[in-house]
């Protein structure tokens, strides 16, 4: 397998390449035609930050990667008004992300939530966040990517903000945003003999779960990333995405 690590390459780098990620797989699940619209008609990049995508990249600095919390994220000041708007775009642009002090505090606390949880942490007592790898698909050829939250030895360790951390709350996230394809392909990388979510609900007391899917779950994850890959290659190879 033609595979390739790299530590500490930064989030915009690893997004910039076109190398087939799990989101590209959903986003080819929904249509050829949405694939093309977001990363054939240009240049792969970021998507715009959500509300959402800031709150899980702050909670995912506060879990594993504490250290580098206060020099990537600030408190902004009133963005309703012209000086606090010119005092976060400051911000921005020096490399810090304004976030508001409920935000921050919450990330924190979410943070303490998941180091109270034995699982938890015993899983992110070693290891190391964001290492990005790529390798190609056996079928289709395809040059694949992922970039695991953490990896600790052969285990792959995800972290998922949600609602509802219960199994069955979980359940529903895992059909509904796919998170066994994605779990398939991150262990097609070759590199894991286990993938582990650790669950942290976003309102208090903050609960945590941490999960493996089943077998049938891991199947049918592995059915739907073969489709998915096969989907990408037959539309490159025809040049249509419909």
């Amino acid at each position: 397998m033609n595979r390739a690590i790299i530590d500490h390459l930064s989030n915009e780098e690893y997004h910039a390449d076109p190398a087939v990620s799990a989101s590209h797989l959903h986003q080819v699940a929904r249509s050829g035609q949405h694939y093309w619209a977001r990363y054939v008609t240009k240049v792969p990049e970021l998507p715009k930050s959500t509300a959402a995508m800031i709150t899980g990249s702050l909670v995912h600095c506060a879990v594993l990667e504490p250290s580098e919390l206060s020099k990537r994220y600030g408190i902004a000041p009133d963005r309703r008004t012209r000086r606090g708007k010119e005092s976060a775009a400051a911000m921005q642009a020096s490399g810090i992300e304004p976030v508001s002090e409920s935000d921050l505090q919450q990330a924190q606390r979410m943070a303490s939530a998941v180091r109270r949880h034995p699982m938890a942490v015993e899983l992110l007592q070693q290891g190391q966040p964001e290492t990005s790898i790529w390798w190609d698909d056996a079928e289709t050829g395809l040059r694949c990517k992922c970039r695991p939250d953490w990896i600790n030895g052969s285990t792959c360790v995800d972290l998922k903000t949600t609602t509802d951390a219960s199994p069955k709350g979980f359940a529903k996230s895992v059909a509904g945003f796919r998170y066994h394809v994605q779990a398939a392909h991150y262990l097609a990388a070759g590199l894991f003999d286990r993938f582990v979510f650790i669950a942290v609900e976003k309102e208090a007391p903050f609960a945590v779960a941490c999960y493996e899917l089943d077998a049938d779950a891991l199947a049918e994850g592995q059915r739907l990333c073969d489709r998915d890959l096969q989907r990408i290659a037959n539309c490159r190879a025809m040049a249509a995405w419909p």
